[in-house]
């Protein structure tokens, strides 16, 4: 019979960490201007609602000029709920909600197909069917299957997005004026993390961006001042703040069963990576994974996608970037993310601010951000080699990395077309590494280690 116990630790081994902590969990860093240095820090690397606001609005076939901005501060506002959500009723590790790649792909393709309305019931509907899986404790039951070696290696899938992300970000433009801006952002990152001491080496990736991605960028002229200048001081979120837009269905939400179906197909690929994410979130904090990290963290997760979608917001999971800065400062402080919980609250108030972080040139931010997608990368493989040295593990996390790596890169390249005309959940089947990660390394893991055990 199962027996609940939501102490019991995920793995029967802890692995190691190499992660040296400043702040553990449960610490406040002090004084009160450090901890707010440190929660706009943590604001600089999570912003990626500003991408996903205007791919969701390109796949939308939405052109109206004030719908981006209003959605913008609907996700900021709704990043700082879900974020102290998931800090304090959640699984209380320092973990930052924000809007999904992977559930912006899927609503907006529902948005195009059914409108804005049946987007806001698919969000709700799926909200409410993750936190139902929390509560019951349906996902934590399935933690037999998820051994160091399966776990790390979706935190180092988990950190090759991250790198991906950095990579992309630093290339974004490729003037050599930015190449150069990235390169100087990367060399002095080093320098303030291993030449420095206390508040700068913890805060070295704020300082290194204040630096060049605002002041140097304004000297040079390339800072986006006009997008700062044009954004209002101050835009209250509201109710459902797309009812009755021009060119969508009437009504404030609509429940398709087909857009429903759809959207949980995004729902599933957000649970597999938040289940990796706390793992690797465990990692860097140097704190023992378990049972009730996933099941409150699910619960959490699915409660606050619920409110993204009556405040229009763009539904919420955990965010791989803020691992990277835990696992590259030692601010493992979940109180501090509370912190940065409210900053994002205000950027939801206050378009201007929101639009400052928009304003640092991407190859900054991006330079900066592959030493943290590096400190991910080997937290995962810490837990990889903490395992066993048996050919069937080696063969589980070897496969594993090589479809997460390899499979997202062919079906984005040489087989874009063929994985574009796919329906959207095997799409993301085909092309999210982290979602891949999951479902190989468990299947490898049960076809080896469990089926094929030697007797």
């Amino acid at each position: 019979m199962f027996m609940y116990n939501p102490d019991q630790p995920v793995f029967e081994e802890q692995p190691e960490s190499n992660i040296e902590i400043a702040y553990g969990i449960e610490d406040v860093p002090k004084p009160l201007w450090k901890a707010i240095l440190f929660a706009l820090q943590i604001t600089l690397v999570d912003f990626t609602p500003f991408m996903w606001a205007a791919g969701f609005a390109s796949l939308a076939g939405i052109d109206q000029p004030d719908f981006v901005p209003t959605l913008l501060c609907a996700c900021f506002f709704c990043m700082g709920i879900c974020t102290f959500l998931q800090t304090t009723v959640g699984n209380r590790l320092p973990i930052v909600q924000g809007s999904s790649s992977a559930l912006m792909s899927s609503m907006g393709n529902i948005a195009g197909v059914y409108g804005l309305p049946a987007v806001w019931g698919a969000s709700l509907i799926g909200g409410l069917i993750q936190t139902v899986l929390g509560v019951t404790k349906t996902v934590s039951k399935v933690r037999k299957f998820l051994p160091p070696v399966v776990v790390g290696s979706v935190v180092t899938a988990i950190g090759f997005v991250a790198a991906r992300i950095a990579v992309q970000w630093t290339f974004s433009k490729q003037e050599p004026l930015y190449l150069v801006l990235a390169l100087i952002s990367f060399l002095l990152a080093l320098v303030l993390k291993f030449k420095t001491k206390g508040i700068i080496s913890q805060g070295f990736i704020l300082v290194t961006v204040v630096i060049v991605g605002v002041v140097v960028s304004s000297f040079l002229g390339i800072f986006d001042w006009e997008a700062v200048h044009a954004a209002p001081w101050l835009r209250i979120p509201r109710l459902f703040p797309f009812t009755g837009m021009e060119g969508q269905p009437s009504g404030a939400i609509t429940i398709i069963a087909a857009a429903v179906i759809g959207g949980f197909s995004g729902y599933m690929g957000a649970i597999f990576e938040s289940v990796g994410d706390y793992a690797a979130t465990c990692a860097a904090c140097d704190e023992v994974y378990r049972v009730k990290h996933i099941d409150k963290g699910i619960m959490a997760s699915g409660l606050g996608c619920m409110i993204t979608a009556l405040f229009g917001g763009l539904p919420c999971t955990s965010y791989t970037q803020n691992i990277g800065i835990v696992a590259a400062t030692g601010v493992a402080s979940r109180r501090e993310t509370q912190f940065a919980g409210g900053l994002f609250l205000l950027y939801g108030f206050c378009p201007k601010m929101a639009y400052i972080l928009a304003g640092i040139p991407k190859p900054v931010i991006g330079a900066v951000f592959l030493i943290s997608a590096a400190s991910i990368m080997f937290s995962g493989i810490d837990s990889i080699v903490s395992s066993p040295r048996t050919l069937r593990n080696t063969l589980v996390a070897g496969i594993t990395l090589t479809l997460a790596v390899m499979l997202p890169y062919q079906c984005t390249s040489t087989y874009k077309e063929w994985a574009d005309g796919l329906s959207p959940f095997l799409n993301m089947l085909c092309t999210s590494p982290v979602f891949i990660a999951v479902l190989s390394g468990v299947g490898l893991n049960v076809l080896l280690n469990i089926i094929l055990k030697e007797s």
